[in-house]
């Protein structure tokens, strides 16, 4: 029984083989003889996939940073351990296998854990080597003192001894001998240093100064400005003090870097250690596990153990919990929704009038197979198994695509090597990918099945339209009803995109559900993408009984779009959805940056205007010495029209050594602070409240308490400030006329008349704007602990700095001392050749002890527009093979035209009128789609309300209308060549 049974099996399998053979015989021959649309097809399908897959590589290459990690811990060495500052507590530091989880915020009155409460917890056997890095330290070779020897160096002494020209910025690394060669690179010339009156710097650094082995050079740390990094307040600790070395070696680095043994910055940090971070190499035999680590956690100390990296790291739920924000997962998904729709959307529409194309150009076959005896279930297999064995090739094709893509692309755009994208990239989705491609060619075929499988095959053999030409009424009615289903589906698609909008947002204490939220993104989108395909046969069959009275080529053109819509409507969906994903791209990049404009100040605009400033601030005479060498230098190179200074007022020393709070607090009762206020009639907000970005930049509109997520940040873009108000700038009305703004010549006229700026629209009542004036002792001023409370005439200026005014109008305040910033700089009028980046790239090359800060807009961060550029070029290339494929499918009727007596002047025109008719359906179409998406994304993220208010919604236009005519032309081109009639168009084939 068992044998007969297996008999029974392989008889069926067999003949379910053999049932195959021909369908895939018929397949194959219509393939190789309809090269032309095979090729497409397989086009279709594997640029999707291509796109698909570098899509993910380049977003899921950032996240690759093990390897990257792995490669800081030395060779040798155990683990990398940082003891912070933070604040001791019950709650041990959450790092994360990779290290911190981000910045955290030292205590400058706490002592890190010590060595020897670190190797309680640690393998037996493992040393603890201690090493310092520095920030931006001078270094210099005008110097007099001698190898070893150390001073004081303060702002005076720094200003007379440090010629520019000899000078430039560099970091530091001092370490005892065995923790140095660890950290130091092999030196390409000289060798390691004998002691710490030696040091070795990088190639780069002694190209800088002209340095070579045997050379002396001085290092200097200057003024602490407030600002920490990983090793907390080390800066406080070694500023105003500067020491001098002999050169042993050189190591081959891009980056201006020194290292040393220990004795200068390791002195000083031992003497006031309170809130310098420590940091360790761990080195011994025994390896440090994760289990180990979190009980250094507990001393508020983090590893990077190489160990844990490699071969012991953690399962998730070994590791620290990492809270959830509901809002941020609720963005997230909305992202990652939108675009997978979108995705799946232009995947089948790309596909299915390549499908479409192939039925039609098979009628008389396949109505000759149903002749033959042929069911309708052999019929759909005819059409299915062509998509699957396209959409298998094409998914080959586009997978080696992307693959090349992921290597050569991705790589540049992450700033991330070739290794590291290759790990981060989740390989089995190469295969999910794979049998996307299949479904997806099988799927993209069930309509044109369905329409095959009801094949009339008289119509068929006889090639007329399947539909009678004498509708019934109900009939007709149905008609009717499908070409108002096109509108109606777009309005429910709009009603749910309301309702959607409608919707409780999670809140991240009492969290919440988005699945209500998914499920009416989902059929917004669904919905809309049916509607859109509805309307388009509908304003094709509208278009073609409007006609009567439009020239030969055109009506035709319209009435067989009208006529064969199972081509023409796939076509025009195929270039309306990819061009409602371009356009949906770039108008998401415009918004965003819209919204940071709104939240972020910028104390220059325009393509004319910069700050020229020090990178490293010393003193009021240095500074201005260093920016007015690089000014000058800039005049002997480039049209500069003028220059003015730019002060900010003084604020107390950053200084948080116990020797110096009593001079600390002396500044603090000395120098004031002033703050422009809200009228009386604003609300107060609270701790966890701000104010609105609709009432700081738009005037009149009144001021509401929001979130902090929602709340306007009142940042400034750029420049950094010795120990300075940042929201306070002293200027000039030249200065002011320097800064690009459209009012500056008003603000100028303002500030000179004694009168002041600010960036808070609300601040400004009937012209004037009150200024509350305290000590810095008293905390930031406000109507309760003032000193005094003076009303000033004001003018808004958006995006400008929180509060300007003129030198003379601050003394008035009893503002007596002002720190220098830099120099507002104007460039003339320019050739196209001299951009802002090669005016500061030349600067700050030529002269690294000043920054240059110059407007950031969308065309001057050309990398944003990068996956637009990309959709661009996809919707293109879609577009152009959707009318090639199209083309393909009107070769037999020109045969005929020209037959009977069509000029090929005609012919052309035709060609061009069907090319023009998809495209005017399909542009328009996507580009008011891609809009509205754009705009319905924007408003999701108003409403989650994440980084700021999204109160725009920014198109920008100029690239839109760059996108949508760079299409329409190119895709007419590219018709006008292939629509000129071949001279063996002579005779009309039959199938």
């Amino acid at each position: 029984m068992t044998r007969i049974h297996r008999r029974e099996i392989s008889t069926s399998v067999i003949t379910g083989l053999r049932r195959w053979r021909p369908v895939l015989r018929m397949g194959l021959r219509d393939a190789v003889r309809h090269k032309a649309r095979t090729f497409f097809s397989v086009l279709l399908i594997m640029l999707p996939v291509a796109a698909l897959i570098a899509g993910i590589s380049a977003t899921t290459a950032v996240a690759a940073n093990r390897e990257r990690t792995l490669s800081t811990i030395p060779d040798g060495v155990q683990a990398v351990i940082t003891a912070t500052a933070v604040t001791r507590s019950s709650q041990p530091f959450p790092q994360i296998p990779e290290g911190a989880p981000g910045v955290w915020l030292d205590d400058v009155g706490q002592t890190p854990a010590t060595p020897d409460e670190m190797l309680r917890y640690l393998p037996e056997g493992t040393t603890l080597l201690p090493f310092y890095e520095s920030r931006k330290l001078l270094a210099t070779t005008g110097t007099s003192m001698k190898p070893g020897e150390q001073s004081e160096a303060g702002a005076q002494v720094v200003a007379s001894h440090t010629p520019i020209d000899s000078t430039t910025t560099a970091t530091m690394t001092e370490a005892g001998e065995a923790a140095l060669r660890q950290l130091m690179p092999e030196p390409s010339s000289g060798r390691f240093p004998r002691d710490n009156t030696e040091i070795v710097v990088s190639t780069a650094l002694a190209d800088q100064l002209h340095l070579a082995v045997g050379d002396t050079i001085a290092f200097t740390a200057p003024p602490f400005q407030g600002y920490m990094n990983t090793s907390g307040r080390i800066d406080d600790v070694i500023e105003d003090s500067q020491r001098a070395w002999r050169i042993s070696g050189l190591v081959d680095d891009e980056d201006s870097h020194a290292w040393g043994l220990d004795g200068w910055m390791s002195t000083m940090v031992e003497k006031d250690h309170a809130g310098v971070d420590g940091h360790y190499l761990a080195v011994g035999d025994r390896p440090i596990t994760w289990n180990q680590i979190k009980k250094l956690n507990a001393l508020q100390a983090f590893v990077v153990s190489r160990h844990v990296l490699t071969d012991g790291y953690p399962a998730p739920n070994e590791r620290y919990p990492v809270s959830v924000d509901p809002k941020v997962v609720l963005d997230r998904t909305v992202a990652l929704g939108i675009t997978a729709l979108l995705g799946a959307a232009t995947m089948l529409c790309l596909v299915t009038p390549a499908f479409s194309v192939s039925t039609d150009q098979q009628r008389r076959t396949l109505g000759l197979a149903a002749a033959s005896g042929a069911g309708p279930r052999d019929l759909k297999r005819i059409v299915t198994t062509q998509g699957i064995v396209i959409g298998l090739i094409g998914g080959v094709l586009g997978t080696l695509l992307g693959v090349a893509v992921m290597m050569l692309v991705v790589p540049r755009y992450r700033s991330i090597s070739i290794g590291e994208t290759l790990e981060s990239f989740p390989w089995p989705m190469l295969g999910m990918t794979l049998l996307m491609a299949v479904a997806i060619g099988y799927v993209a075929t069930l309509l044109p099945a369905r329409r095959v499988s009801r094949l009339n095959p008289v119509d068929a053999l006889k090639d007329n339209p399947s539909e009678s030409r004498h509708l019934s009424h109900r009939r007709r009615a149905t008609m009717i009803a499908l070409h108002a289903s096109g509108p109606l589906l777009i309005v429910g698609a709009a009603a749910c995109g309301a309702a959607s909008l409608t919707l409780p947002i999670p809140h991240p204490d009492h969290g919440g559900a988005s699945t209500a939220h998914m499920l009416l993104l989902a059929a917004t989108i669904a919905l809309t993408i049916i509607g859109l395909v509805q309307l388009v046969r509908s304003l094709a069959a509208a278009a073609a009984s409007l006609s009567r009275f439009a020239p030969l080529s055109l009506r035709l053109a319209l009435r067989d779009a009208a006529r064969h819509h199972h081509r023409f409507v796939p076509a025009a969906t195929a270039v309306l959805v990819t061009v409602t994903v371009a356009s949906y791209s770039l108008t998401l990049v415009g918004s965003t940056f819209a919204n940071d404009r709104d939240n972020t100040g910028d104390a220059v605009i325009g393509d004319r205007a910069m700050i020229v400033s020090a990178s490293v601030p010393i003193s009021n005479d240095y500074d201005h010495m260093v920016v007015m060498d690089a000014v000058n230098a800039l005049g002997r190179q480039y049209p500069v029209s003028a220059h003015q200074p730019m002060y900010a007022a003084a604020m107390p020393k950053a200084d948080y050594g116990a020797d110096q709070q009593g001079t600390q607090e002396t500044e603090s009762q000395r120098l004031p602070i002033a703050r422009a206020l809200l009228p009386k009639s604003a609300p107060e907000c609270s701790a966890d409240q701000g104010q609105d970005t609709a009432s700081v930049i738009y005037p009149g509109t009144p001021v509401r308490c929001v979130d902090f997520s929602r709340a306007n940040r009142r940042s400034m873009h750029g420049i950094s400030m010795i120990n300075a108000d940042t929201e306070m700038l002293v200027i000039s009305g030249d200065a002011m006329r320097l800064s690009g703004y459209p009012d500056a010549e008003r603000a100028a006229r303002m500030i000179d008349s004694g009168g002041v700026v600010v960036s808070d629209a609300a601040q400004v009542v009937e012209g004037k704007a009150e200024l509350a004036v305290a000590t810095w002792s008293a905390g930031l001023p406000d109507r309760s602990n003032a000193t005094a409370i003076v009303s000033k005439p004001a003018m808004f200026v958006r995006g400008f700095y929180p509060l300007a005014m003129s030198e003379r109008t601050a003394r008035e305040l009893g503002f007596t001392e002002f720190r220098y910033i830099g120099e507002y700089v104007n460039l003339a009028p320019r050739s196209g050749l001299m951009t802002m980046d090669k005016v500061a790239e030349s600067i700050q090359s030529d002269h690294p002890l000043v920054q240059v800060t110059k407007y950031r807009g969308l065309r001057d961060v050309p990398i944003a527009l990068l996956p637009t550029l990309l959709l661009g070029v996809f919707a293109l290339m879609a577009t152009v093979i959707s009318l090639l494929l199209a083309r393909t499918q009107t070769q037999r009727d020109m045969s005929t035209m020209h037959a009977v007596g069509a000029s090929p002047g005609f012919l052309r025109r035709l060609g061009l009128a069907q090319a023009g008719v998809i495209l005017l359906t399909g542009v328009p179409l996507g580009m008011l789609s891609g809009l509205a998406l754009g705009w319905f994304r924007v408003a999701w993220n108003r409403r989650i309300g994440l980084e700021g208010a999204w109160l725009h919604t920014d198109p920008v236009w100029p690239v839109q209308a760059m996108l949508i005519v760079g299409i329409v032309m190119i895709s007419l081109l590219v018709t006008a060549v292939v629509t000129r009639p071949p001279r063996e168009l002579t005779r009309r084939t039959i199938d």
